[in-house]
């Protein structure tokens, strides 16, 4: 079976909202503004909605492009397709479908593990890469980063099949509450809403858990290993890490193992892991930084 979502779009003055066939999935992209082009993929347990705050920060001279990835908002949720390589496949069918110049790619969570395999196995789609709340490709663990693993205790909980899908949707929704105020409660009540309408549907919180068992656990274990080590990254690329993750910071992510063109970590001060709710200034001023260097 293959769904969308029957809850209800949230607003956002001056969006608008087309479907893409993508392969086998049809998928939801939001889209806002004129300009230079920026494709924004979210993270977990978000959808285009995500960008809403950042929106007005680039609409002026930037056409963004927010699409929700396989299984989450408003796009299909398949029984199949949640992994790395299909999800990517996901992606540059969207770039080939959206046409015109390469985009800036933003990304935040689980699909910074979509934009390090663009950055470097397909440099010639992407004008430059914004990696959210991301460590750098060649991170390893480190005793800081391991001592706080408690805090994401939901990670193997929602990639168990069923019981992950059953937390995701039923009752209070308490795994998905926490997961959006496990370092601050950045999120209005409305907002939370927006977020947690989508995974009370059976299929779409099975998609959830499938995306949290086919991609995320294996792209950390995979990160982990030095799955980019030796490997150039050439792209323009900056990276904003959030002042109150307790997890990434600029002193736990350890040495490059590999090199870089143009690589910068900064982090934006007075936020929690959902920075461009708490601080799309950050977030539009380093993507405003990669247009700059490309104009």
């Amino acid at each position: 079976m293959t769904t969308t979502t029957t809850a209800p779009m949230p607003e956002l003055a001056g969006a608008t909202h087309r479907r893409i066939r993508v392969g086998d999935l049809s998928m939801h992209v939001a889209e806002a503004g004129r300009g230079r082009p920026v494709l924004l993929l979210h993270g977990s347990p978000q959808h285009w909605f995500e960008w809403r705050r950042v929106v007005p920060e680039l609409a002026g001279d930037h056409r963004l492009h927010m699409p929700d990835l396989r299984g989450a908002g408003w796009s299909e949720s398949p029984r199949h397709g949640f992994d790395v390589d299909s999800q990517l496949h996901d992606v540059l069918g969207l770039l080939d479908a959206l046409g015109g110049e390469p985009p800036v790619l933003v990304t935040h969570d689980y699909s910074a593990f979509l934009g390090w395999r663009i950055a470097f196995d397909h440099p010639d789609r992407i004008a430059g890469l914004v990696a959210l709340g991301s460590p750098h490709p060649w991170t390893r663990p480190t005793g800081a980063m391991l001592t706080q693993l408690w805090r994401v205790w939901f990670q193997p909980v929602l990639a168990t099949p069923g019981v992950g899908a059953w937390s995701a949707r039923t009752g209070k929704q308490r795994i998905v509450r926490y997961m959006l105020d496990w370092q601050r409660e950045t999120f209005d009540e409305a907002e939370r809403e927006a977020f947690l309408a989508v995974w009370r549907e059976p299929e779409k919180a099975r998609g959830l858990s499938a995306i949290y068992r086919r991609l995320i656990l294996p792209g950390m274990a995979a990160m982990s290993r030095g799955a980019w080590d030796g490997r150039h990254l050439a792209l323009p690329t900056r990276i904003v890490l959030a002042g109150e993750d307790p997890v990434l910071t600029e002193a736990t992510l350890g040495p490059w193992r590999g090199t870089a063109a143009d690589l910068r970590i900064s982090t934006a001060r007075g936020s929690g892991h959902y920075i461009a709710n708490d601080r799309p200034d950050a977030v539009a001023d380093a993507v405003k930084e990669l247009t700059g260097l490309i104009d």
